[in-house]
């Protein structure tokens, strides 16, 4: 068929559209006619499938699937209150000392007891501990292989170690330390968190000093003593760690340390303090001292009147030293016995001393199997009830001549014989 203006016929369209295409095809390659046809398979597949594909509407709905674990509760641990034992000696009051000090402190304090291999052993022995390890109150960690707290000097050096505050400790704020020879007495009247505006505190080396306080039972401010040691570094086989520290902690500006007469307060060690004295009935129930609970009340509290009452107590030489401010006379130690009977387990005693009564015969034990009283006029009586004297074994904390307080050397200390405690000037 023609066109009407003798134009191109439809055979000649025909044959150059066969023509091009036999030529471009001609120019491609195996793989390229491959691809192409793939793409040409699709391509008439959905055209031809399409008219047969159900709506959208139609189609079944996927259910969405999510996860959701809920937000967890918050933890009943303050982590910036950490209390912290570090012992590395194998010895049978860790976990008991450990388990009272967690009844007695603030229940949003954390623990952390750092030893050896041995001593963390036997404080994991107790299952108690497990269910406060458990409970993420209590972190039980090993000394550093490098460092080791074996005598005086070398827990100086742990405790004036930066990494310690700045990375074991993190995120704490405040850090109560604790030993072997120290005790917060349950009666005490005090709280723990009423001393956290101080940057330390502890059982004062002067009543009169405006700071510092021995280490063994203390309160420090972890940022204050950061700042301390990345300024600083202590010389070795030098001063005392607490006595290092609060010397630095007392002159940096702003610092704020308990003085001698609010940390007598806090904790025991070698002066006495202000006595407790039952309120008038007017003003019975009301505390004059802001760390402390409502006043003592007359009739209840009777025998607490005229009596030195600190939170705590330290006493030194993991609990064969004593001063004879705190123990020196046998009433002082039979209120210390009421007030605080739970300093017992630091001392190096026999039970069987310490059981008024008859009874205590019977308890006795000696090294070749013997049971009975121990020979000898070994007791007191205070107001008609029969109490031993001290143990020989505990020794009086008496060096002549040497004192850390800024005043007078001259102290009252003990001198054991035998179980006869003499006194004497130094």
């Amino acid at each position: 068929m023609s066109s009407q203006n003798g134009g191109m016929t439809v055979e000649d369209i025909w044959d150059t559209t066969r023509s091009t295409v036999l030529a471009v095809w001609s120019k491609t390659t195996r793989r390229m006619r491959v691809v192409g046809g793939v793409v040409l398979f699709f391509i008439l597949s959905t055209l031809l499938l399409r008219p047969s594909m159900p709506e959208r509407s139609s189609l079944p709905t996927i259910p969405k699937v999510t996860l959701d674990y809920g937000t967890p509760p918050p933890s009943q641990f303050n982590a910036s209150k950490v209390a912290l034992l570090i012992e590395n000696r194998v010895n049978p009051i860790l976990a008991p000392l450990m388990l009272h000090f967690m009844s007695v402190v603030p229940p949003d304090w954390r623990f952390r007891f750092m030893g050896s291999v041995e001593s963390v052993a036997l404080v994991n022995s107790s299952r108690a501990i497990r269910q406060h390890v458990d409970s993420g109150k209590l972190d039980l960690t090993y000394i550093p292989a490098n460092m080791t707290t074996g005598s005086q000097e070398e827990i100086s050096r742990f405790l004036t170690t930066l990494w310690l505050y700045e990375t074991v400790l993190q995120p704490a704020e405040w850090l109560l330390v604790f030993q072997t020879d120290s005790m917060l007495c349950a009666n005490s009247r005090q709280s723990l968190n009423n001393w956290l505006e101080y940057d330390w505190v502890g059982a004062p080396w002067n009543p009169s000093g405006r700071f510092g306080g021995n280490g063994g039972l203390s309160l420090r401010r972890v940022s204050a003593i950061i700042d301390v040691l990345r300024n600083q570094v202590r010389e070795d086989d030098s001063q005392a760690e607490d006595v290092w520290l609060t010397d630095r902690l007392g002159h940096r500006p702003g610092a704020k340390l308990a003085n001698g007469t609010a940390s007598l307060t806090f904790s025991g060690e070698m002066h006495t303090g202000q006595a407790e004295h039952v309120a008038a009935e007017k003003n019975k129930g009301k505390a004059k001292d802001k760390t402390k609970a409502g006043g003592l009340i007359k009739g209840v509290d009777d025998w607490r009147d005229g009596f030195y009452e600190p939170m705590g107590y330290h006493t030194g030489g993991s609990g064969v030293m004593l001063h004879s401010g705190i123990w020196g006379t046998p009433e002082k130690r039979k209120h210390i016995w009421d007030y605080c009977p739970e300093v017992k387990m630091t001392f190096a005693m026999d039970a069987a001393k310490y059981v008024p009564g008859d009874c205590h015969s019977n308890w006795k034990r000696w090294d070749n199997g013997q049971e009975g009283v121990e020979g000898g006029d070994n007791v007191e009586i205070i107001d008609g009830v029969e109490y031993p004297m001290l143990p020989a074994g505990l020794v009086p904390w008496c060096l002549p001549g040497v004192s850390r307080d800024s005043g007078d050397n001259t102290s009252l200390n003990f001198r054991y014989s035998g179980t006869r405690a003499k006194m004497e000037r130094t």
